[in-house]
């Protein structure tokens, strides 16, 4: 019985960075123009797939927890709120991701017993005095609401 799950990977195989390509195995639901992929499969099209989604995946996560709006749209441009949002997300935040990393386990192993602040690491590059704030998504959502329950009381 021929099982049509099954099979060689339909993907650029020119243009895969793949040793072994054509990759044999599942093959996932055709795409618009017919052709059906293996997972896993590195030609340019799976890749900017996979990254669109992770990228979509990670703004919905980080809208929700900052109780923004604009639901049915993934541009951030569009959604509400009392800020503007812009979301990277993958190997381009890397390197930031670092650097916050390093300043908070330094700032953690300095502050005293109780201290229950949030953290906030503040960059000043060189040429600029205009400083920029880099801070946990769920300690920024938590002082958005605080200030929401301030800015409603006063």
């Amino acid at each position: 019985m021929n099982d049509e799950r099954k099979g060689e990977c339909q993907g650029n195989h020119e243009r895969c960075n793949l040793d072994g390509c054509p990759l044999f195995g599942t093959l996932g639901r055709p795409d618009r123009h017919g052709i059906r992929r293996v997972r896993g499969c590195s030609d340019p099209a799976a890749r900017g797939r996979r990254n669109r989604t992770k990228g979509d995946s990670k703004a919905r996560r980080a809208r929700k927890k900052l109780g923004l709006g604009g639901h049915l749209t993934s541009h951030e441009e569009n959604w509400g709120g009392a800020f503007r949002t812009e979301i990277k997300a993958g190997a381009q935040v890397s390197p930031i991701a670092t650097r916050f990393v390093q300043a908070k386990s330094q700032s953690d192993a300095a502050k005293a017993l109780g201290d229950v602040r949030p953290f906030v690491m503040v960059a000043m590059p060189d040429g600029t005095s205009k400083g920029i704030i880099l801070m946990d998504l769920d300690e920024f959502s938590e002082l958005v609401a605080l200030l929401t329950d301030y800015a409603g009381q006063g």
